[in-house]
C-alpha cells in the first residue's frame, strides 16, 4: 500500500538527515583541529519495484558519508620549528608507538604536523603519533625506498651532540711597528726559547685560543722580537707552560722577514718550524692527542710605521656542542643546530602519496589508514613524484568552511522537518481510512 511506503520513506529521510546533521556537527566541532578533513553526506534515492498502473511505491533515501581528504586546509603560522605542514599532496608517515615499523610498529598517515620532542627524544605530534624518517648516514647518504618501510625509523634526537673539532689552522692578521728599536744583544744575546721562558720580553705578544682533540679550549701565545732591520724572531708557546712537556711551553719558532713595502718577503720570508704546520704535544695530564697546527702569517702579517695591533684572529676547530634547535627544510631534511655553531642533517622526512587519497579510512587521532579504494602508498622525498613540500613553523588548519556548514545545517534541519511531516500526513491519511470503515 502506497501510504505505508510513504511512511517508510519518511522514516528513511529522518535517518538520512539525522546522519547528515551528525556529520555537520562533527565538522563544526573540529573547526580548530589541526589537519582535520571535513566530511560530506551524499544522498542516494532508493527505488522499489513498481506495479503497472497508477500506484507508486516510495523507496526513500539512503545517506553515505565521505571525507574531503584531498582538499587542503589553510596554512597558518606557528612559533615552533617542529610544527610542520604539507603544501600540496602527501601525508606524514607516523606510527602509534616508537618501535620501528618492521619491529612492532603500526604504520599510519596524517596531515597533523604539530610535532614536538618528547622526554625520550622522539618527535611525535599532539595526538601521540611518532614521526618516521629516513636516517642520514655519516657520509650524507640517505637509504630510501618508495615502497619499503624497512628504511624508515622513528625520528629521535635524544643523544645528538656535535663532537669536538681540534684546531688545525690559525690566521693572525696583525701589524708589527716598523719603528720599533731592535733588540740589543748585549748583555743578553737572543737565543731560541728566550721568549717562551720569559728570559727576554717580546716587543709584541698576542694570545690565541685553540681547541684540543677533546674540545677543551687552550691558550697559545705568539711573541715577536725585532733583532734586525725588517727581521723578527717569533716563538709560539702555551700558557701555562705546563700544558706541554717542552721548556717554557714552546711549540714552534722561526724568523719573519719583511720587504721594504712592509709585506712578508716572498723568498725566505718565514723560516723555522713556523713555515709549516707544527705539532703541539699536549701533556699526558690533559688527555689530549698531539695535533698539528698551521700558522698562516705570510699574507696576514704586515710591518708598517704604525702601532702594534691585531686586526683579526681566525682559528678553526670548535668545542663539543649540545643540541640547540631543529630546522626542517622544504626538501624534508631535519637539521640539528648545536650550541657550538655547527649543524648536521639527521633525517629526511618523506611524504606518502596515494592514487585516491579520499579512499583512505579515517581513524582516531587524525590519522588515516590504507584501504583497497585508496590504493597502495608511495613514499618519496618532498617535491618529488607528486609529493608536496614541507613547510616549517606552519600548521595546516581544518578545511572546514564554517559558512558552508551553517548553510548545510539549515538545509538539513528543514529537510528533517519536512520528512517528519511526511509521517504525520501519512498517519492522518490512515486515520481517515479507518474512519471510513466506522
Amino acid at each position: 500500500m502506497s501510504i505505508y511506503t510513504a511512511m517508510r520513506s519518511g522514516v528513511s529521510a529522518l535517518a538520512a538527515n539525522a546522519s547528515a546533521m551528525a556529520v555537520i556537527s562533527d565538522n563544526i566541532a573540529n573547526l580548530n583541529t589541526v589537519g582535520y578533513k571535513r566530511g560530506v553526506t551524499d544522498f542516494t534515492a532508493l527505488l522499489n519495484s513498481q506495479t503497472q498502473g497508477t500506484t507508486y511505491n516510495a523507496g526513500g533515501v539512503l545517506s553515505s558519508t565521505r571525507r574531503l581528504i584531498d582538499l587542503q586546509g589553510s596554512l597558518e603560522q606557528s612559533r615552533s620549528s617542529t610544527d610542520l605542514a604539507i603544501a600540496g599532496d602527501g601525508f606524514f608517515v607516523v606510527s602509534e608507538n616508537s618501535n620501528a615499523l618492521t619491529n612492532g610498529g603500526s604504520v599510519a598517515f596524517t596531515r597533523s604536523g604539530s610535532f614536538s620532542v618528547d622526554s625520550a627524544g622522539f618527535l611525535k605530534n599532539a595526538q601521540g603519533f611518532y614521526l618516521q624518517g629516513w636516517p642520514i648516514a655519516a657520509d650524507g647518504s640517505v637509504a630510501s625506498s618508495p615502497t619499503s618501510l624497512s628504511t624508515l625509523a622513528p625520528i629521535n634526537v635524544a643523544d645528538v651532540v656535535s663532537s669536538a673539532e681540534p684546531t688545525s689552522s690559525v690566521t693572525l692578521t696583525a701589524n708589527l711597528n716598523s719603528t720599533q728599536t731592535e733588540y740589543a744583544s748585549v748583555p743578553q744575546p737572543y737565543d731560541v726559547g728566550d721568549l717562551a721562558n720569559n728570559v727576554i720580553a717580546p716587543h709584541f705578544e698576542s694570545s690565541i685560543e685553540v681547541v684540543d682533540s677533546l674540545g677543551a679550549p687552550r691558550t697559545l701565545a705568539i711573541g715577536f722580537l725585532k733583532t734586525a732591520p725588517n727581521v723578527w724572531q717569533v716563538e709560539v708557546y702555551t700558557r701555562p707552560a705546563s700544558l706541554v712537556g717542552t721548556a717554557g711551553g714552546r711549540v714552534a719558532e722561526g724568523t719573519v722577514t719583511f720587504n721594504s713595502s712592509g709585506a712578508v718577503a716572498t723568498t725566505g720570508g718565514i723560516t723555522g718550524s713556523l713555515a709549516n704546520a707544527f705539532p703541539i704535544p699536549w701533556a699526558a695530564a690533559t688527555g689530549a692527542a698531539t695535533q698539528n697546527v698551521a700558522f698562516n702569517l705570510r699574507d696576514s702579517l704586515s710591518q708598517f710605521a704604525t702601532s702594534f695591533g691585531v686586526t683579526t684572529v681566525v682559528a678553526d676547530g670548535v668545542p663539543p656542542g649540545d643540541l640547540a634547535g631543529l630546522v626542517v627544510e622544504e626538501d624534508g631534511y631535519l637539521t640539528a643546530q648545536f650550541s657550538n655553531g655547527r649543524s648536521r642533517a639527521l633525517y629526511q622526512i618523506p611524504l606518502a602519496t596515494f592514487l585516491n587519497a579520499n579512499g583512505l579510512l579515517p581513524d582516531r587521532g587524525g590519522i588515516f589508514r590504507t584501504t583497497l579504494e585508496s590504493g597502495l602508498y608511495n613514499i618519496n622525498a618532498p617535491s618529488s613524484a607528486g609529493a608536496g613540500t614541507i613547510e616549517s613553523t606552519v600548521l595546516e588548519a581544518s578545511n572546514v568552511d564554517l559558512a558552508q556548514e551553517f548553510t548545510s545545517m539549515i538545509t538539513t534541519q528543514r529537510a528533517y522537518s519536512a520528512s517528519s511531516k511526511i509521517i504525520t500526513t501519512a498517519d492522518e491519511m490512515l486515520e481517515e481510512l479507518l474512519r471510513i470503515k466506522r
